[in-house]
C-alpha cells in the first residue's frame, strides 16, 4: 500500500519542469475494477488531484483499485502501486505546459497569421525502462514496436490535415515525439505537454500501450485541446477534455481501418491493451462509448447527464459526451469521420473557455451542426437528448 504522505516536493522532476507538491487523501475504488481486483472493503491511501491538464489513456482511480486487490500476485500489485505513484507525480507537470500553451496562443497570433506552414517531423526514443524523457533517439525506428508507434503516429497527423485541416498538434506542424519502454511494466501511456510516452504494461491485464491505434490518437489529442482551449483537467472541463479525445482517437481507429460508425467494435477505447487476465474477466476494452456502463467495460462509466458525479475522476464522466458523440454519428450513418468528427472539431476549435461545461460544450456542438445544414442539427440536439441533456439548437440552425 502507498503510505500515507505529508507535503512531497520533488524539486525539478526533470530540466524541463518546476518544482513540484502534492498532498495525500483518501479517496474511493472504481467499482468495475474492484470487482475484478479488489474486495469492498479494501482502501488505498490516495493523493490529491491537482488542477491540471493531465492527460494518461488509464485514471487513478482504476490503478488504484488494481494497487489495493487481493486477487493478484503481490508482485503485480507493487507493479500497479508503482505505476499509481508514478502517474500521479506527472500528473503534477502538466499544469505549466496548460498555461505555457495559453501565452504563446495569445501571444503568437501575429506572428502565426504569417509564418510559412511548417510540416511535422517525427521523433522517436528509447527509455530502456529508465524514466527519463525523451530518452536514446532511436534514428531509423525499423524494430516492430518503434515502426509502429512512427508509422501510427505520422497516420494521425494525416488524419489531422486530411480530415480536420490540421497541422499537427498545435496546427503550426509541431513535431512529433514519441518515447517507448518508459519505466519497468508501467501500466499507462501519456502525454506531458510535449511528446507522447508509452508504457509496456504487465503483461496480465495491459499489453503495450502502443499496439491500440486509438490510444495513440487519444493521447496526441489531448496536444490538440491543449492548443486549443485548455480544458482545465477536473469536474466538467476536464470531463470533456478526457470524452474529446476518446471520440478523435476513436474516429481516427475507424478512419485507419475503414469503420463504419455502425460497426460496434469501433467505438471500443483501449480494446487493443487488454492483456490475457483482464480478458479471461470478460474486460473487452477500457471504456465503450456507445454503451458506456456496460460490464465488459474494465472502466464504467455513467451513459446520463442526470447520472454526472461531481466528485468523480473524469475519466468516469466522460462516458456521457462519449454516447452523445456516438449516438450523433450514428444517426448520421456513414463514416464517422465525414461529418460527425467535423462537427465536434468546429466546436472545439470555436473558442471555448478552459471551464466549459457540458451545458457549453453540447451548446457549441449544436451551434457547429446547424451550419451544416438542419438534419445535421436535430441529429446532434436528438443525441444530446439521448444523454438526457436538453439544449434548444439555434433558430437559425434549425431553419438552415
Amino acid at each position: 500500500m502507498i503510505p500515507m504522505l505529508d507535503m512531497v516536493v520533488f524539486p525539478g522532476y526533470n530540466s524541463r519542469h518546476c518544482p513540484l507538491a502534492f498532498f495525500a487523501w483518501k479517496g474511493k475504488n472504481d467499482g468495475a475494477v474492484s470487482d475484478f481486483y479488489s474486495t469492498p472493503e479494501a482502501h488505498m491511501t490516495n493523493v490529491n488531484t491537482p488542477k491540471c491538464g493531465c492527460c494518461f489513456i488509464i485514471s487513478l482511480d482504476v490503478l488504484r483499485a488494481l494497487a489495493q486487490g487481493q486477487k493478484i500476485e503481490t508482485a503485480d500489485r507493487a507493479t500497479y502501486q508503482r505505476a499509481y505513484a508514478t502517474t500521479q507525480k506527472l500528473r503534477l507537470v502538466r499544469e505549466g505546459h496548460r498555461l505555457a500553451s495559453l501565452a504563446g496562443q495569445q501571444s503568437g497570433l501575429a506572428l502565426r497569421a504569417t509564418a510559412v506552414a511548417k510540416q511535422p517531423v517525427e521523433h522517436v526514443f528509447d527509455c530502456k525502462h529508465g524514466t527519463t524523457l525523451p530518452g536514446t533517439p532511436v534514428p531509423d525506428p525499423t524494430e516492430p514496436a518503434f515502426k509502429t508507434v512512427f508509422d501510427t503516429t505520422a497516420k494521425v497527423a494525416e488524419f489531422y490535415k486530411t480530415v480536420l485541416g490540421r497541422n499537427s498538434v498545435d496546427n503550426q506542424g509541431m513535431d512529433l515525439v514519441s518515447s517507448l519502454n518508459y519505466d519497468q511494466d508501467y501500466q499507462n501511456a501519456f502525454w506531458d505537454g510535449q511528446q507522447m510516452v508509452y508504457g509496456n504494461g504487465d503483461n496480465k491485464v495491459f499489453i503495450d500501450f502502443w499496439r491500440s491505434p486509438d490510444v495513440i490518437g487519444h493521447e496526441l489529442t489531448h496536444g490538440v485541446t491543449q492548443h486549443e482551449s485548455g480544458l482545465i483537467y477536473e469536474g466538467q472541463s476536464g470531463a470533456l477534455n478526457e470524452s474529446i479525445s476518446d471520440c478523435f482517437g476513436a474516429v481516427f481507429a475507424q478512419w485507419l481501418a475503414d469503420k463504419p460508425a455502425s460497426d460496434a467494435s469501433g467505438w471500443l477505447i483501449g480494446a487493443g491493451i487488454m492483456g490475457p487476465a483482464a480478458k479471461a474477466k470478460g474486460f473487452t476494452c477500457l471504456r465503450d462509448m456507445v454503451n458506456p456502463s456496460a460490464a465488459h467495460c474494465l472502466s464504467r462509466q455513467p451513459a446520463s447527464y442526470n447520472d454526472l458525479d461531481p466528485t468523480a475522476d473524469v475519466h468516469e464522466n466522460s462516458g456521457i459526451a462519449n454516447r452523445a458523440f456516438a449516438v450523433f454519428a450514428q444517426n448520421l450513418g456513414g463514416n464517422s469521420y465525414d461529418v460527425a468528427i467535423k462537427v465536434w472539431y468546429d466546436a472545439c476549435v470555436s473558442g471555448l473557455s478552459s471551464r466549459t461545461t457540458f451545458v457549453d460544450f453540447a451548446q457549441a456542438t449544436i451551434t457547429a451542426a446547424g451550419k451544416r445544414g438542419p438534419t445535421v442539427a436535430k441529429a446532434a440536439t436528438d443525441a444530446w437528448r439521448t444523454v438526457d441533456l436538453s439544449v434548444e439548437p439555434p433558430h437559425s440552425a434549425l431553419a438552415a
